[in-house]
């Protein structure tokens, strides 16, 4: 067997696969650990031995570097001594011949089994590693093409129509053409703005429902059949059960190889790992659904939909946002949805307004890297019964009142060189204002938080009979 070769930086490879650990010939030393693996085995340290820690249980080997490296292509099954946890994976070596890593996960009957370990789900690497491919192609195909073709075209133009403008407001008879040129710089700046938006969102809809749609033709296939396979898979158990009760002594030869395959331990696996799998569906499954939600590529008319499923899809893609990282805690969400109707709205674009508000949020907290960064989401049926709020608040650093009266108008930002292109808010307000006959307004008070507030109407017809 050829050694794998693992070349993706440390931090990577341990999301990709938080259970791992990595350790070295001599005296088994541990030089690399899993994020959660460390976190639900706190005894373990880099630089102790493995075999302080661990038992293996099978196959029946002791904790030996070279005996490992030869079993190397059986399935491993180790034992924490600590608190008795059982990993279940492989042991891999690398093309150092120095080094074994071992791949792994909690070996589990049930969900209900995680939460003595103090695991969740969502320790699982399966949800981020969807979520980093969008973001990573969302980049490339989007930003690095389309907005540096347009920043470029938009930055000559203006540069022309402000010399324009100079030189119309140095003569005291040009003020009509002064005021269309303002005009015309003004309606520039937002078909700029329509441009670039229409792009972003075309793009990132199609590579969204293409993940989607990629991730979710496999994954039907193997849930479907899964039932079927682990239904064959119990026939199989009780015939070989009938098998023993009828023939308790069979020859040599099956009973050698019953050994050789650990039977009894197959019997008692295999159930288990269907049970895996079918979590894992379920869990893929679930995130193609939120995808697909968010994208709405096939809704790009009016249509009634829940604003809290594109809430919750908003808040899936932004979920590696929230967790902590570079000295920052992670930072809590609460949903405080009331009951809503389905709106009249064109889903995609809405979508869009809530990731731009959500964005801008996660990146106030950062900014600041504080504890206890929380941003908050409710929902409500404004007394009229005739138009749905949503609210959307942190505690973040706030804004002054100069920035708030600037802050929808396009290309105003307040972020760093190269970090804001100061569509975000006005893009929002043209969605909300301009397409749903809404409103959005920001309140903003320095060091202690900010607040959104969008109102759009249930029905569109409605909003329009009344203008």
């Amino acid at each position: 067997m050829v050694p794998p070769a693992f070349s993706s930086p440390p931090l990577i490879f341990a999301k990709a696969f938080p259970f791992h650990l990595v350790f070295r010939k001599r005296e088994t030393e541990i030089i690399h650990l899993g994020d959660v693996l460390a976190r639900i085995c706190p005894e373990l340290s880099l630089g102790s031995s493995l075999k302080e820690h661990f038992r293996i249980e099978r196959p029946k080997i002791p904790v030996e570097f070279d005996v490992i490296r030869e079993k190397s292509d059986s399935m491993f099954l180790i034992e924490y001594l600590h608190s008795k946890i059982l990993l279940k994976g492989q042991m891999l070596p690398a093309e150092n011949p120095e080094i074994i890593f071992f791949l792994g996960s909690p070996w589990i009957e049930d969900l209900a089994d995680l939460t003595p370990l103090g695991l969740t789900i969502n320790d699982f690497a399966l949800h981020d590693r969807v979520v980093d491919l969008l973001l990573l192609l969302q980049g490339q195909k989007t930003a690095l093409a389309d907005a540096k073709k347009l920043t470029d075209k938009l930055t000559k133009q203006r540069a022309q129509l402000r010399s324009a403008l100079q030189e119309a407001e140095q003569a005291a008879n040009a003020m009509a053409q002064t005021q269309q040129l303002k005009k015309t710089l003004q309606e520039l700046q937002q078909t700029q703005a329509q441009l670039i938006q229409s792009a972003k969102m075309s793009s990132l809809g199609e590579l969204v429902a293409g993940v989607a749609h990629e991730i979710n033709n496999p994954i039907n296939f193997i849930v479907g059949n899964l039932d079927y396979a682990s239904d064959r898979i119990q026939q199989l158990l009780q015939l070989i059960k009938l098998y023993q009760k009828y023939n308790p002594d069979p020859a040599p030869e099956i009973e050698a190889y019953a050994d050789e395959i650990e039977l009894d331990f197959l019997a008692e696996d295999l159930p288990k790992l269907c049970s895996s799998m079918r979590v894992g569906g379920d869990r893929i499954h679930n995130i193609v659904l939120s995808l697909r939600n968010f994208s709405r590529l096939d809704e790009a008319e009016m249509k009634f939909v829940d604003i809290h499923e594109g809430l919750d899809s908003t808040l899936l893609i932004l979920q590696h946002r929230l967790k902590a990282n570079n000295g920052r805690s992670e930072i809590e969400v609460i949903q405080e949805y009331g009951p809503l109707p389905l709106i009249e709205c064109y889903p995609g674009q809405l979508n869009q307004v809530f990731v731009n508000l959500l964005g801008n949020a996660v990146d106030a907290l950062e900014s600041q890297k504080q504890e206890g960064g929380q941003i908050r989401i409710r929902t409500e049926l404004l007394p009229a019964d005739d138009r749905a709020r949503v609210l959307i608040s942190d505690n973040g650093p706030g804004f002054s009142q100069e920035v708030g009266d600037r802050m929808f108008d396009p290309f105003f930002t307040t972020k760093p060189v190269g970090q804001g292109t100061g569509l975000g808010l006005s893009i929002s307000y043209q969605i909300i204002v301009l397409k749903h006959h809404g409103l959005i307004r920001g309140i903003g008070v320095p060091s202690e938080g900010a607040e959104f507030c969008i109102e759009i109407p249930l029905g569109q017809k409605i909003s329009a009979g009344g203008l």
